[in-house]
């Protein structure tokens, strides 16, 4: 009798409570302040959202064209155009990014066309101060690309990105780069070599979300014997709306194996 009428007890006040908290956020409706709060949210004492413990999923797809005075494989000076697609997946701090690309260089006494390597990136970020981000990856680089000598393997790389944010609208920011590479050596023709890169620069976000970035890279070559890559770039990136936005690169080349100049377009689309 006595377990029939606790049961009787425990399923009425458990109605009454569903009846009077409609979100189900420990707060009475009469109270609430911020009805229809998620269930997964941390509440303050009047029903609104302290702290979210959902994290969403989003995702972008970016195409562009690189146009350069320089063929980045055979580091021949010629004219080279690259279709370029990337696409990221973003969860929390955690994101992932495919990118690969098809180039068309002139090149006497026939054009140079196919793929570049494709590149699958894995990254991680987090803040150990509110304006301080640090971002952490590993990648791995997968032979699309054919040298014609039957010696492409697959390459693995790491990565640290650093960005610090002042006066609320303006970040500093560097990485470094370091890509262990596995292709065999081809004997009387090339020599190939761990390496190395990094670059640091200054930049600017306005109240809309545009962005305009000032930097400066050094990357060395996979080939021995041949002078770093160093570039100055000036980079933008403009939101069209919620979903569509432009990002915008031009590079100028400041040692003799970098082009001289190269721009670069793409349209991105997230959701």
């Amino acid at each position: 009798m006595r377990k029939a009428l606790f049961s009787i007890f425990f399923v009425s006040t458990l109605h009454a409570e569903f009846i009077n908290d409609a979100d189900l956020d420990g707060v009475e409706d009469a109270q609430d302040k911020c009805p229809n709060t998620p269930f997964s949210d941390l509440i303050d004492t009047y029903g609104c959202t302290i702290q979210t413990l959902y994290t969403q999923t989003s995702y972008d797809i970016i195409m562009g064209i690189d146009l350069s005075r320089i063929n980045s494989n055979t580091l021949e000076n010629t004219k080279t155009s690259n279709a370029t697609f990337q696409a990221d997946v973003y969860h929390g701090g955690y994101s992932a990014q495919l990118f690969t690309s098809y180039f068309q260089s002139e090149k006497s006494p026939s054009d140079d066309y196919g793929w570049n390597d494709t590149q699958l990136n894995f990254f991680y970020a987090f803040k150990p101060l509110q304006a301080f981000t640090i971002q952490t990856g590993i990648g791995v680089i997968l032979p699309t690309y054919s040298s014609g000598y039957h010696n492409e393997a697959t390459d693995y790389r790491g990565n640290i990105t650093l960005k610090y944010t002042f006066e609320s609208q303006f970040n500093l920011f560097g990485a470094y780069t370091y890509t262990l590479i596995k292709d065999k050596r081809v004997p009387r023709v090339t020599d190939y070599q761990n390496t190395y890169s990094f670059y640091g620069g200054i930049g600017y976000t306005s109240l809309k979300n545009n962005s305009l970035t000032l930097s400066y890279s050094h990357t060395e070559s996979i080939y021995t014997r041949v002078v770093p890559i160093e570039m100055v770039s000036i980079g933008t990136f403009i939101p069209l709306n919620n979903n569509w936005f432009v990002l915008g690169d031009y590079h100028y080349g400041v040692s003799a194996s970098a082009s001289d100049h190269d721009v670069a377009l793409r349209v991105g689309y997230t959701f």
